[in-house]
């Protein structure tokens, strides 16, 4: 076997992939598997898909995007690995500066709306094996009642960064079309929240979405946005997961079960 990996370096190809190939084959490479057997604490599940422990395996072939990639036309993968590479570049240039657009703590709970206010949750959810992205969002009241709710899927695999964008945006074209002037949008996505907030433009599919948001917040001055963790975000990602199980489009303005739990908990 060890001299099966040195023959990687004889490869004629560039060194990187070699290197790649060098650091899979000595199981080196950072999973979460991986970082949990050196005990490092981490959640297992994969950060893209959030369906399977994140190995090797996974996240190469598994994983519904790695899937969806490999079955692409190689001009669409070069196009793909350009737009992704500078939505790489613009999150670690976040990251490495520190930028942040969020001026309050983290909110790990669920708050209440100003009084006049309407709050709107939104997430995603890749539905394993279906091929399918699903969305979920909630309207509530200042008071923390249910209001209005929707899900969606639809049958293509995306980037989850395109994918919270787009459910950001397709949360505030329901709220103009409700005549909701006054509301404050949350996402579980930080990257997403602080490039609206840096208003930052660009031509790949994430940036091209962000610039409709920038668009829509223009024109409706009280639309805010505000990241918040997961744990505060549990109804909106309780009807991602559920929405594989309905229609492709679902409104409603009745309370469903699978969330009745969840609201009536957050109101209190």
């Amino acid at each position: 076997m060890k001299y099966e990996i040195s023959m990687i370096w004889k490869a004629q190809a560039p060194h990187k992939p070699r290197h790649l190939l060098w650091r899979l084959c000595r199981e080196c490479l950072p999973t979460r598997y991986r970082l949990l057997e050196r005990r490092v604490e981490c959640t297992l599940n994969c950060p893209v898909c959030d369906d399977e422990i994140e190995d090797e395996l996974h996240i190469f072939f598994r994983c519904a995007v790695a899937r969806d990639s490999w079955c692409a036309m190689p001009r669409q993968i070069g196009r793909y690995a350009f737009d992704d590479w500078n939505d790489w570049y613009l999150v670690h240039k976040l990251q490495s500066n520190s930028v942040s657009g969020t001026t309050e703590a983290d909110l790990v709970r669920w708050e209440k709306p100003a009084l006049g206010w309407v709050k709107c949750n939104v997430d995603l959810a890749f539905v394993s094996g279906s091929g399918r992205t699903s969305v979920g969002l909630c309207f509530r009241d200042n008071s923390g009642q249910f209001m209005a709710g929707m899900r969606q899927w639809q049958q293509t695999v995306i980037s989850y960064v395109e994918g919270e964008t787009w459910t950001l945006l397709l949360a505030m074209e329901e709220a103009g079309h409700r005549g909701l002037d006054r509301v404050q949008f949350e996402s579980d996505s930080k990257v997403l929240i602080e490039v609206i907030h840096m208003k930052r433009r660009g031509n790949s599919e994430f940036l091209s979405i962000v610039h409709d948001i920038l668009n829509f917040m223009s024109s409706f001055l009280n639309f805010e946005v505000k990241f918040v963790r997961r744990q505060a975000n549990s109804v909106a990602h309780t009807l991602a997961r559920a929405a594989n199980f309905w229609s492709s489009f679902h409104k409603f303005e009745n309370i469903l079960l699978c969330i009745e739990h969840l609201v009536f908990n957050e109101m209190q």
